[in-house]
């Protein structure tokens, strides 16, 4: 008898609509479906969180905190809704109890409900599908060219080494590319929030290009500026 991953119940099955799940909260992250995060775990109750996973399904749903979670980061503090479950791929036990992991993103998801909120907060959450491309009227593989030589044309500016890397992105599907870029370029978690939230993947992708435009344009216009003393009368 063949056995069937975490990960493939998710995407495959489209009877699944809830799942519970444990929630890892953090200040400064936005985790992507189709991304990679490695972690750090040192915090007694995420440590009791990762070995109920790893005893379980291996699944971790991570959502970003609310603004002025730090009144109250030892208790449960507010959280965005939107965030996204992830499968552990790995995980190390270091010597004083830590743990290191690394999350694979499997599925947008939205919390419906607390369930559980000690040691570690669980919530029932719904699986959010994305609305794909439209295969008849988007030019995805020229959409897919010249959105990364937008991307590293702002790596250039940026100063980034071998930024022809790039290019090896090619061969992933468009959606897997945006999430990557979504993840790792350097935009406010606001601004990625607010990109993972999106269902449409065509509008998740002109929203990207439309900040990494953004950026570069700025860079260009910083680099043309000349230096400005504070006392006018030194011009």
């Amino acid at each position: 008898m063949s056995s069937v991953s975490p990960r493939q119940k998710i995407m495959s099955s489209p009877k699944t609509k809830t799942i519970t799940i444990p929630i890892f909260p953090l200040p400064n992250v936005v985790f992507f479906p189709k991304t990679f995060l490695p972690l750090h775990i040192f915090e007694p109750r995420y440590r009791r969180m990762v070995e109920d996973a790893q005893a379980g399904d291996r699944q971790i749903g991570l959502v970003l905190l609310k603004e002025g979670w730090e009144r109250d980061y030892f208790g449960n503090p507010e959280v965005h809704q939107v965030g996204c479950v992830g499968e552990i791929q790995f995980h190390e036990r270091l010597e004083d109890g830590k743990f290191d992991i690394l999350l694979y993103g499997l599925s947008r998801v939205r919390i419906l409900e607390f369930v559980q909120e000690a040691p570690y907060r669980m919530a029932r959450v719904q699986l959010l599908r994305d609305i794909n491309f439209d295969q008849e009227h988007f030019r995805v593989h020229t959409e897919t060219q010249e959105f990364l030589r937008l991307v590293r044309e702002y790596l250039t500016e940026l100063g980034v080494e071998q930024v022809e890397e790039i290019y090896k992105l090619q061969n992933y599907s468009l959606d897997s590319i945006v999430n990557q870029m979504a993840s790792v370029l350097d935009f406010s978690t606001e601004e990625k929030q607010q990109l993972l939230e999106m269902d449409d993947l065509e509008t998740r992708f002109v929203r990207l290009r439309t900040l990494v435009v953004k950026r570069l344009f700025s860079l260009k216009v910083v680099r043309k500026v000349k230096y400005v003393p504070e006392d006018p009368r030194l011009n």
